[in-house]
Order: C-alpha cells, then sequence, then structure tokens
C-alpha cells in the first residue's frame, strides 16, 4: 500500500506541471517524450541485467493501453480543461477497474456498475457550470474517459499478468511496456504533419520530470503496487490522488474553483464510487 500512497503525492503535482509547465506543447509530444524518456531509462536497467530478460507480447500490450493510450488521450484533455477538473474526472478510474476486473475474470457487468456510469455522468453535468464553453467541457470529459478505461483495464491486465508470472522480474522486463507506449504515441506523433517542438528550458526540465519520475518510477512503482493488494483496495487507491491534486491546483497553481457548485457533482462521483466497490 505504500507505494501506491508515495505514487499518489507524487502524480498530485504532475497535473498542474503539464498545465503550467508545458503550455502550447503538441500533446502527442509530450505523450511520446514522456514513455521515450522512460523507455530509455528502463532500457539501460535491462541491458544491465539481461539474464532477468524475458521477451512477452502480452507486456507490451498492456504498455500499448497502460501507459501509451492513456496518455494520448489523458495529455490532450488539457487543451480543453483546467488541472483541477483533469484531476476529478480520473475519479472514475475505480468505477473502470471494477467493471474491468469483472470483465477480465467473470466475462460479464453487473448492473451496479451501470448505475454508478450514469451517477457519474450526472454529477459531472452538474460541474459543469465551473466551465464558460460546455463543448470544451464534454471534449476533455469525454477525453479523461478513454483515458481512465485504458489505465484501469491496463492496471487489471497486469495484475492478472503478475499472477500467472510471478517467478518474473519486473523491473528488468518493465521496459517492455514502455515500448509498447513509445511505439502507440509515436504513430499519433509523428503523424501529426507538424511536429517541430521550440522547447524552453522550462518545458526540458517538465519533460524530464514527467519522463524519469512521474511516469518511470511513478508507473513501475504503482504497478508493483497493485500486485500486492486486492483489486478493490486498487480502486479505492485509484482515487488518492484527486483531493491533494485538487489542493495543489487551487494552493499551488493559482486555479479559481467554485466550490459551491464543484463539491455537489464530486459527491456523486462517491456515490458512484461507494456503489460500485
Amino acid at each position: 500500500m505504500i507505494y501506491l500512497v508515495l505514487v499518489s503525492i507524487l502524480w498530485s503535482f504532475s497535473f498542474g506541471i503539464i498545465k503550467y509547465g508545458l503550455p502550447g506543447i503538441d500533446s502527442a509530444f509530450i505523450s511520446f517524450m514522456r514513455n521515450l524518456i522512460a523507455l530509455i531509462f528502463f532500457s539501460t536497467l535491462t541491458i544491465y541485467n539481461f539474464k532477468k530478460f524475458s521477451f512477452d507480447l502480452r507486456l507490451i500490450l498492456i504498455g500499448v493501453i497502460q501507459f501509451g493510450l492513456m496518455y494520448v488521450f489523458y495529455i490532450q484533455s488539457y487543451e480543453y480543461l483546467p488541472a483541477y477538473l483533469i484531476a476529478t474526472f480520473t475519479i472514475t478510474t475505480p468505477i473502470f477497474v471494477g467493471l474491468s476486473s469483472q470483465f477480465l475474470i467473470n466475462g460479464s457487468f453487473s448492473l451496479k456498475g451501470f448505475i454508478a456510469v450514469i451517477l457519474v455522468l450526472i454529477g459531472s453535468y452538474m460541474m459543469q457550470f465551473n466551465i464558460a464553453n460546455p463543448i470544451d467541457y464534454w471534449t476533455g470529459f469525454l477525453l479523461i474517459q478513454v483515458a481512465n478505461i485504458c489505465f484501469a483495464f491496463g492496471q487489471v491486465m497486469f495484475k492478472k499478468w503478475q499472477s500467472n508470472n510471478s517467478s518474473t522480474d519486473i523491473i528488468h522486463n518493465f521496459s517492455q511496456m514502455f515500448f509498447g507506449a513509445v511505439l502507440i504515441t509515436s504513430i499519433f506523433f509523428f503523424s501529426n504533419s507538424d511536429n517541430t517542438q521550440l522547447l524552453t528550458t522550462l518545458n526540458l526540465l517538465a519533460l524530464l520530470f514527467l519522463g524519469l519520475v512521474s511516469t518511470g518510477f511513478g508507473f513501475l512503482a504503482w504497478n508493483i503496487g497493485a500486485t500486492k493488494i486486492s483489486t478493490e483496495k486498487l480502486a479505492l487507491m485509484n482515487n488518492a490522488v484527486i483531493p491533494i491534486a485538487i489542493l495543489n491546483s487551487y494552493l499551488v497553481f493559482g486555479e479559481a474553483i467554485s466550490f459551491m457548485l464543484f463539491l455537489p457533482g464530486l459527491l456523486l462521483f462517491y456515490v458512484a464510487f461507494k456503489l460500485i466497490s
């Protein structure tokens, strides 16, 4: 559990760093570079102790989903929403963790899961009054939900993979997941007609922090922690980052939050989570 707590604190700062440390930078480029930096780092660990490396296509596929597609949709949402709302909308991830677990293990979804999704939509509608442009709001919301689905499904897939491959060393094989992520994010980046990015020193520092610390160390520690707890506790910990990130956005990055409009929607999100858990 300590792994997940530490990563939650770490990730709470990432929302503001992306929003204010990389303004105007192409989202596909950010997604690609975060994974590429992490891939380079973990590849050195793989090469350092290559005897513990074991090629597994499933790890590459998990990386495509959990790190690659998730980042593509998640980072693009920063073009439409303030950081505190992006952090808030990740609250649906535990619901998708539960639904993913039901699908991968039981091959079905429960009625409670669908009710929880409806409550999330209602809560989200209540929160939209914080945003002047409803089109931007719902575009950002949908992007975050797709990202949440990818992250949740990837977590459950990795947890299931690890239970069947407990003898495989995670650290020296983690590069395969980032290889998959780099593959998919590079497609989105290089297919963009304008892939030239002019970066400031602040941009470079933000990318290095996000790539090495938030993405590299963060995902390693999170996935290791996920293998040590139940699916129910994993779903719960997916929400630990949210209140910290909201406070960071408000206190550290100075974002304006209308709590009178924000809290009722947040309450419905919490009811949805309790329903699915």
